[in-house]
C-alpha cells in the first residue's frame, strides 16, 4: 500500500514540476500583452496571438463620424485608459496544447471634482495554444468584461493618484482650485 503511494505521489509532484515552466511561459505572454496595451499606439499585440485568434472585446473602436473613413481610435481597454494598472492571474489551467486563463483586471482613476481615486475592474479569459512548430504560447482567444467589483476585492487603502493626475493628465489644471471646488459640480 505504501508503495503505491509512493508512486502516485511521485507521478503527482512530477506533473506538477512539468506544469510549471509552461506556467512561467504563460504568465509572461499575459504580461507582454497588458504592456503592448499600455502603450497605445505604439503597442503590437499581434506578435501574441496565434493564427484565427478570437478578440471578443476589442482593446479599442474607431467613433463613429458617419464619414466614409474610420474616425479616431479611441482604447477602451482598463489597460490603456487607466492612470494606474495592475491585474491578477486568479487561475490557470494547462494541458499539453491549450491553457485558459482567468485575469482580474483592476484601474484606477483620478476624480479631480471629488479629490481622490476611484477603480474599475474587469474579469478576463484568455484560451492559449501552444504552437506545434516551435512550443510557444500564443493568446488564441480574449474575453474582457468590466465588472461590479465585489466587496473581497476592494482595494483598500485606495493608491493617491493626486500627483500622477496633475503631472500628466491634469497638467492644465490648478489643483489648489480643484481642491477648493470639491462637491461645487
Amino acid at each position: 500500500m505504501r508503495a503505491v503511494l509512493a508512486v502516485l505521489l511521485l507521478l503527482v509532484c512530477s506533473a506538477a514540476v512539468a506544469q510549471e515552466p509552461h506556467e512561467a511561459e504563460i504568465r509572461a505572454v499575459i504580461a507582454r500583452w497588458y504592456g503592448e496595451l499600455e502603450k497605445k499606439n505604439e503597442g503590437r499585440i499581434w506578435g501574441l496571438t496565434a493564427p484565427c485568434f478570437i478578440e471578443a472585446t476589442p482593446h479599442y473602436e474607431h467613433i463613429d463620424t458617419g464619414a466614409a473613413n474610420l474616425g479616431p481610435r479611441v482604447y477602451i481597454s482598463l489597460a490603456a485608459r487607466a492612470l494606474k494598472f495592475t491585474y491578477d492571474v486568479e487561475r490557470i489551467r494547462i494541458d499539453p496544447n491549450f491553457a485558459k486563463v482567468r485575469v482580474w483586471e483592476r484601474g484606477y482613476f483620478f476624480a479631480w471634482a471629488a479629490q481622490q481615486t476611484y477603480e474599475s475592474a474587469a474579469d478576463t479569459l484568455f484560451v492559449l495554444e501552444r504552437q506545434e512548430t516551435d512550443g510557444r504560447w500564443l493568446i488564441l482567444a480574449h474575453q474582457s468584461s468590466s465588472q461590479g467589483i465585489p466587496p473581497n476585492k476592494i482595494t483598500d487603502p485606495m493608491p493617491d493618484l493626486r500627483e500622477h493626475y496633475y503631472a500628466t493628465e491634469g497638467k492644465d489644471r490648478d489643483p489648489q482650485a480643484d481642491a477648493r471646488n470639491v462637491g461645487k459640480f
